[in-house]
């Protein structure tokens, strides 16, 4: 995890350092508006989630959030401000989600991992699986990702093949497992898209899928034999303050 910071008061920033050194996430910190849009650009593509303080010197966050919206790829943005303004308003400025300070600093941890969810995604490059977390594309991609969070699903798809599949949030771990721990040639899994679940047969030797259609009946009673054999590989870790 690796977090954009800009803030400029310093003990704002005295503070956001301790909780993201506590949370073992890796971060960079901008005084203002025009160093972190240095800084998204120099570092484009390694940042999970932008924090975004509003009134800075030299640049605001929403001038920043609109030249960062304008020129580089989607990162997720939360407004993290003292400034009392309503909720759509930084929306409509570019920014997915606000968190007003003072702050709960476990607030803003359930905002950092709800706004930091991922699409797995999988490919081979010189005959080995290579399993990785790709950033949404858009806002409207993250909602979708945590409403799929909150079911306990995921989005898993096969890079360069076109194949996008809905599963539950622990089988890349699985598919891990089996292709990469085990060395195994195939792994199963469900797919549970709402326009067409069924058992998904992955193939290591060129990342090829079967599915099998499944009767309502025959669905239900696999998703609940793989939810047993998913939450096995569970790496969730829970690194809140304590209460």
């Amino acid at each position: 995890m690796k977090i954009l910071i800009a803030e400029d008061d310093q003990t704002q920033q005295k503070l956001i350092k301790m909780l993201m050194n506590y949370w073992d996430f890796a971060f960079d910190i901008a005084p203002d508006g025009r160093q972190a849009i240095e800084l998204a650009k120099t570092n484009e593509g390694e940042y999970d989630l932008c924090l975004m303080d509003i009134d800075m010197p030299i640049m605001n966050g929403f001038e920043a959030v609109k030249i960062i919206r304008h020129e580089m790829k989607y990162l997720p943005i939360m407004a993290l401000t003292g400034n009392s303004m309503a909720a759509d308003k930084y929306v409509e400025a570019g920014m997915d989600d606000f968190l007003q300070k003072p702050y709960d600093p476990n607030k803003l941890y359930d905002k950092i991992s709800e706004l930091t969810v991922k699409v797995s995604a999988i490919q081979k490059k010189q005959n080995q699986i290579v399993l990785r977390k790709e950033l949404p594309v858009n806002s409207e991609d993250l909602r979708e990702l945590i409403e799929l969070k909150k079911k306990g699903l995921a989005k898993l798809k096969l890079v360069g093949l076109g194949y996008t599949f809905i599963v539950h949030r622990n089988i890349q771990n699985k598919i891990a497992y089996d292709l990469i721990g085990e060395g195994k040639e195939l792994s199963e899994f469900i797919d549970r898209s709402e326009k067409e679940p069924g058992r998904c047969h992955l193939y290591k030797m060129n990342l090829h899928v079967t599915k099998d259609l499944l009767i309502p009946d025959e669905l239900e009673d696999a998703i609940q034999k793989e939810d047993q054999i998913a939450m096995r590989f569970d790496k969730v870790t829970d690194k809140k303050l304590p209460e």
